[in-house]
């Protein structure tokens, strides 16, 4: 997930598991992630949708795209949220870098791994107070959603609520999603989502619908929050 680490497309053999060999850098890269956000100004847009999912009783889903993946940690950080990162080397540097944000990281994907690993996934989210989920996945292709968090979604029985950010001063890294990385004192934009419910036993064909509904979404939503950053100027 931390693509701008090591490129998660380079070949295994020229890469080396960075977390592995220096443990510290992971606990420094989520220090950093809070100092730099620290000295950000922070405005939600659709906050409303946010205060319906802290209603329902039941741990909810925040699905976001990749390349808002550092400062979603920081807004949802330290509530015990439980994340997923990949087994890959990259997914080793995040879990330890979201660790450090106080979240629980499941290693593992939705789409991968099994029933048996499915069951633990969901077993282990509904222990939890909630959860952020990428929803275009550890290797994109950017702003398309994928299935696995709508099949946690069936199967949770807890609801979807898309969150997107904007910043009016920001870095977009050299990585496959272009993540955004706010610059120190910037003005961040939270964009929250209507909250979306995924039936039961849901056919292949619904799934496909409400993939189509969360991608859509989560870019409106992403709209909204460069709309409002923009403001700013």
């Amino acid at each position: 997930m931390v693509a701008w680490i090591s490129n998660i497309h380079d070949k295994p053999k020229n890469r080396r598991n960075i977390a592995a060999l220096a443990p510290v850098l992971p606990r420094l890269a989520a220090a950093g992630l809070r100092l730099l956000h620290r000295t950000c100004r922070f405005v939600n847009v659709g906050e409303e949708n946010l205060l319906r999912g802290y209603k329902v009783k039941a741990p909810i889903i925040a699905a976001f795209w990749h390349f808002s993946y550092p400062t979603i940690l920081y807004v949802f950080r330290d509530n015990g949220y439980l994340t997923i990162t990949s087994r890959s080397r990259d997914g080793e540097f995040a879990a330890r870098m979201a660790q450090g944000l106080g979240f629980f990281a499941f290693r593992g994907s939705p789409r991968k791994g099994g029933a048996a690993a499915l069951k633990s996934m969901i077993s282990a989210f509904k222990k939890s107070p909630g959860g952020g989920f990428v929803a275009d996945g550890s290797q994109g292709p950017a702003q398309i959603a994928q299935k696995g968090l709508l099949v946690l979604a069936m199967y949770s029985g807890s609801p979807i609520i898309p969150v997107s950010v904007a910043a009016d001063r920001c870095w977009r890294l050299p990585t496959w999603d272009k993540t955004v990385l706010p610059m120190p004192f910037s003005r961040v934009a939270v964009s929250y989502g209507p909250l979306i419910w995924v039936e039961r036993n849901a056919s292949s064909v619904a799934i496909e619908k409400y993939r189509v509904q969360l991608e859509r979404t989560l870019n409106e939503i992403t709209s909204q929050a460069e709309k409002e950053v923009r403001a700013f100027a």
